[in-house]
């Protein structure tokens, strides 16, 4: 029975992770994983600055609108949820092939982003980033 309980937490704390993964997206993920492995004071409490300074990065940032959505919403009715569950589904996949990462989506407006690679970087790369971001 206790492999079986040890199975089921550890399941359960797979899927809390993914969950936060996908709220926090990946400067959340790196901030969480920063304090994770900063481990316990000297009483066995932890160690996480809640309040400590973030971290600036470079980063391409693209907002993309469905055009004339008041009008597709009217004609599709109950159906439009379909609808912009396929374009989401679109531009998600195409921007992870890219190397990005959708941001966030309200309803018609979707904000699509690609962190730039700091180390290691030439003005070209920075160019060929935003194309490939296009």
């Amino acid at each position: 029975d206790d492999g079986m309980e040890t199975t089921l937490l550890l399941g359960t704390l797979s899927k809390i992770a993914g969950l936060m993964k996908v709220g926090f997206g990946e400067a959340g993920a790196e901030i969480i994983g920063k304090h994770l492995n900063m481990g316990y004071n000297g009483d066995g409490a932890s160690c996480i600055n809640l309040l400590g300074n973030g971290s600036r990065i470079q980063a391409i940032f693209a907002f993309c609108d469905v055009r004339n959505f008041t009008d597709t919403t009217e004609c599709l009715q109950e159906e439009v949820m379909l609808f912009v569950n396929r374009i989401a589904h679109i531009l998600h996949s195409i921007t992870v092939q890219c190397g990005g990462a959708a941001n966030k989506n309200i309803g018609d407006a979707f904000l699509l982003t690609w962190k730039v690679d700091t180390d290691n970087v030439t003005s070209v790369d920075h160019k060929h980033s935003g194309d490939r971001a296009l």
